[in-house]
């Protein structure tokens, strides 16, 4: 399983990639284009936001799996790690909520705009509205996944806190033992 994950990882990594290469090639061929021959490529900035778009849904799945989204810790830090684990139920349930709406309204636009065609790209317009779907599905897997392992006990510790290793976790539960407080 951590060889498919880290399979995944590369290929959506490898994505952003292409599509920050893809943009950076068009819009520079056609700023030469422009300045030096007086021409333009027409599809450049409606193919340049089509990849932006993917890109950032990508970029925003990259950053859900490795924990880098903003978030605010100073309650959950200071927390019994059973009421992490409460906390961490509950914030899950919500981005599901939220992940599922954002599935049926970008799936919803998919189909609604599928003979649409984008008179930027020459495209269907619901490639656009694809890469929500995308995102949401692939997202909501990915929460669910987590809400499992921590049910099952197979969660780190880490990951009910983002930014915290084990061994600080281990250590602040080491120190409110000997001092009293954190008892779980």
């Amino acid at each position: 399983m951590s060889y498919l994950r880290e399979v995944y990882l590369r290929v959506l990594r490898g994505a952003v990639v292409l599509c920050l290469g893809g943009i950076l090639a068009i819009v520079f061929l056609n700023v030469v284009l422009r300045y030096v021959f007086n021409s333009g490529i027409f599809l450049t900035e409606g193919v340049a936001g089509l990849l932006f778009v993917w890109m950032t849904f990508a970029g925003a799945l990259l950053v859900l799996y490795d924990g880098g989204h903003i978030g605010v810790d100073a309650l959950v830090r200071r927390v019994p790690v059973t009421v992490q684990r409460g906390l961490f139920v509950i914030a899950h349930a919500v981005m599901l909520y939220v992940t599922y709406q954002m599935l049926i309204g970008s799936w919803h636009q998919m189909i609604i705009n599928l003979k649409v065609i984008s008179p930027g790209t020459r495209l269907p317009m619901a490639l656009l509205y694809a890469a929500g779907v995308f995102f949401a599905a692939l997202s909501g897997v990915f929460l669910l996944h987590q809400v499992c392992l921590l049910l099952t006990g197979r969660l780190p510790k880490s990951a009910l806190v983002p930014g915290i290793s084990e061994e600080e976790s281990d250590a602040k539960r080491h120190v409110g033992t000997l001092s009293g407080e954190g008892r779980q």
